[in-house]
């Protein structure tokens, strides 16, 4: 069980991603962000040095719920497909339950421009890509059939991320629910890179 230091630590990373991701890191302030977590502008300082420090933990938090979340996908014993599938459903599930960090992930997994490059680079040298790792499971298995399953992983990512209102100005599907995302998305890929479909 956590103890409570560590319980405080977990909540101001939290709020500090729901600043971080709403106002960026220049514009956010760790002042309020220790006001807003409950505790002293100085008290956080036990925590965090400074700004960076903070910002730093909270994009190690964004790769470890990541890989957290894909541990757990590709240790499933379903189908790539399924696999797939339950990733959509997750990274959807993200959008209700986790949008700043989900926020601050797409910023660097799309825009490729954070703060700190080169420290948030070797962050995220270790984030799993379980999409890629799924089409080269489903190509080794013969469920798929593609010389580019790497690329492949990455266009459906791309493809999911679309459909996410938060992180899109206009996106795709707007008025369809997210399981009929999920399902359309499914299919696409089912036809996309079924064996059946290119022999």
């Amino acid at each position: 069980m956590k103890n409570e230091k560590e319980l405080r630590r977990q909540s101001i990373i939290e709020i500090a991603a729901r600043e971080f991701a709403e106002k960026g890191y220049d514009n956010s302030n760790i002042n309020e962000i220790a006001t807003m977590s409950g505790i002293g502008k100085g008290t956080i300082y036990l925590y965090f040095k400074t700004k960076k420090e903070l910002y730093l933990a909270t994009m190690q938090t964004v790769v470890d719920l990541f890989n957290e979340s894909s541990k757990n996908v590709l240790n499933l014993e379903v189908t790539p497909l399924e696999k797939l599938k339950v990733c959509m459903e997750l990274l959807f599930r993200f959008e209700e339950e986790g949008l700043p960090f989900l926020i601050l992930w797409s910023r660097y997994q799309f825009q490729n421009n954070p703060d700190f490059q080169d420290e948030v680079h070797a962050l995220f040298k270790d984030l799993e890509q379980p999409f890629c790792n799924i089409v080269k499971q489903g190509v080794k298995e013969g469920t798929f059939n593609t010389p580019y399953p790497e690329e492949a992983g990455y266009l459906i990512l791309s493809m999911v991320t679309m459909l996410i209102p938060s992180l899109q100005a206009k996106p795709l599907l707007e008025n369809v629910s997210k399981e009929e995302k999920v399902e359309f998305l499914v299919n696409l890929i089912q036809n996309g890179l079924s064996c059946k479909a290119i022999n």
